[in-house]
């Protein structure tokens, strides 16, 4: 090579260096497409054939999407391979405008050629492995799960979030696992947290406007994430209005529910430290029960009805026994005290209708609801009913009691003699049903007997006043329940203080009935009751605690 040709060759591979220097700098190399934002709020699953009459699913989503819609999966089964493309072609050109991810049920193939922001597998369809395979890392991928078996494969993966389902009952999937209800999102939650912590979740299967509330606030875990989002189908997909109907949803779904207690810290700490205060915020609740008479609408047994009104007056409430339909929810809008009991006590197909109605009004003007379920052991459409109005009915506030009651309620094979409790375990093992049953229903339980036991989860009590005459009159257990309605109607703040103050003026009733006016059997006795239950609340309206001075509690 001659010099020239050398120093040509040299310059040449300079300004080449140069080049790549110059690129280095000024534009840097090329990354990977980021992760489309996932948010679980608000997650429509399609359906066609649900779609009302001359919408199309293109304007039904864009609609949604408007309403608050976060998320789109695109399930449409009966849609061969052609059709489905296109489908997902038309609606990724809306949601893409929206910001809002669309993933495509099952078809991974579909996904790809769709162009979409992932897919939603199940247990039936392509494994994990293959669809990260396929659709690369940035892909948004979901995996349905509905037992914890599932659940903790899935959090084994890196999935960007689990589908827990059904919640309940559901005809958008014929082939869908048993339902989970609350409880059991619960407890796939808190599997989910002990493997990845990290993992969002969404529910889905029967989720209304009537139940998501419900849904969040049973299925929050003690301890981990709670809830992400739902998932709804019908909800949206059948109504005439899909934009309100999502905006509806969306709305829920940030709100506390009107009927949740405040934060434990503004709680009372129950300690015998704090027993003056404890017993001046008794007085204090009674006295407001005087002020307020507060409406307990009673849905009870034919044999308590007239005792419970009499109980309930002598308290201080205003006691209403209806079971026409066409007046709950005016009753449960009419006053801002008020309560509303549901007593187990005649149960049949119309009971059930009546109870599902009540709890729904009452929960959505925020009132508290006492739930007395009564013979729950007795037999199996009692158990059933039972579980079908925590499960699927709402929020109660309260569940009232005896021993045997509230073990089934826990869910034990107890066997009930009729309304009768026929259990004789132990206290410290029922403060373990208590508390249980407690914290799975996040709400107040109150079993009575000997000992009354009751419990918010977290602070437990137990109350030893009381006379074994309250056993030997009929509905004296069920009138409990107006009392607790009335407290709860006039306190809602703090409900596990509001239950104290109710069993505590109860029981001391009971007692003073005896010992001050001398009834000798339980027909004196139950007149000597309600004078005395009547007078207590003369004594609180005037601010005189002294009747509390012979309580009998521990707090545990």
């Amino acid at each position: 090579m001659s010099e020239q040709a050398a120093m040509m060759s040299e310059a040449a591979n300079d300004t080449a260096v140069g080049a790549t220097m110059a690129m280095s700098t000024s534009s840097p190399p090329p990354t990977s497409p980021a992760k489309p934002k996932l948010d679980l709020t608000l997650y429509l699953v399609t359906s066609s054939s649900l779609l009302p009459p001359n919408a199309t699913l293109e304007s039904h989503i864009e609609s949604a999407i408007k309403g608050g819609v976060t998320i789109v999966q695109l399930r449409e089964k009966n849609l061969d391979t052609a059709p489905f493309i296109a489908l997902g072609k038309r609606i990724h050109s809306i949601t893409k405008k929206y910001g809002v991810p669309l993933l495509i049920n099952d078809r991974v193939d579909v996904a790809l050629a769709v162009g979409c922001e992932g897919a939603h597998i199940g247990w039936d369809d392509m494994d994990y492995t293959t669809a990260r395979n396929l659709l690369g890392p940035t892909a948004i991928i979901g995996l349905s799960v509905s037992n914890v078996t599932q659940a903790s494969l899935a959090a084994s993966t890196t999935a960007d979030y689990i589908g827990i389902g059904p919640v309940f009952p559901t005809r958008t999937k014929p082939d869908a696992s048993t339902p989970l209800y609350p409880p059991g999102v619960r407890q796939i939650l808190e599997l989910i947290y002990s493997k990845r912590p990290e993992l969002p979740s969404v529910a889905i299967g029967s989720i209304n406007a009537t139940n998501l509330q419900a849904v969040l606030y049973k299925s929050r875990p003690a301890e981990g994430l709670p809830l992400a989002g739902v998932a709804v189908v019908s909800a949206i997909i059948s109504s005439t209005d899909p934009e309100s109907a999502a905006s509806t949803l969306l709305s829920l779904h940030k709100a506390p529910p009107p009927w949740a207690p405040p934060p434990q810290s503004q709680t009372t700490v129950f300690t015998h430290f704090y027993l003056p205060l404890i017993l001046s915020k008794v007085v204090t609740i009674i006295r407001s029960i005087k002020e307020h008479k507060p409406l307990v609408h009673h849905i009870t047994n034919a044999v308590v009805k007239n005792f419970s009104a009499n109980i309930t007056l002598a308290t201080g409430g205003s006691p209403i026994m209806s079971e026409n339909m066409e007046e709950v929810a005016d009753l449960a809008a009419i006053t801002p005290h008020s309560a509303c009991l549901v007593n187990m006590g005649t149960s049949g197909p119309a009971e059930r209708r009546l109870y599902a109605l009540a709890i729904k009004e009452n929960n959505k003007a925020g009132k508290p609801i006492v739930f007395d379920p009564v013979g729950a052991g007795a037999t199996g459409t009692r158990k059933e009913t039972v579980r079908w109005v925590l499960d699927e009915c709402g929020y109660v506030d309260v569940i009232k009691g005896n021993e045997g009651e509230i073990r089934t309620v826990a869910g034990e094979g107890i066997r009930m003699k009729g309304v009768d409790s026929d259990v004789g375990g132990g206290v410290e093992e029922l403060v373990k049903v208590v508390k249980g049953v407690a914290g799975r229903e996040r709400n107040v339980v109150v079993a009575t007997g000997a000992t009354d036991v009751l419990s918010d989860g977290t602070r437990t009590i137990l109350v030893m006043n009381g006379h074994p005459f309250q056993a030997l009159v009929t509905g004296m257990g069920c009138a409990l329940g107006s009392v607790l309605c009335a407290a709860l109607a006039a306190n809602k703040d703090d409900k596990l203080m509001s239950c104290l103050a109710a069993v505590l003026l109860y029981n001391t009733a009971a007692e003073r009935a005896v010992k001050r006016d001398g009834a000798k059997g339980p027909g004196s006795f139950s007149v000597a009751f309600l004078d005395e239950l009547y007078e207590i609340g003369e004594l609180c309206a005037k601010g005189e605690g002294s009747w509390l001075n012979d309580v009998k509690v521990e707090f545990m």
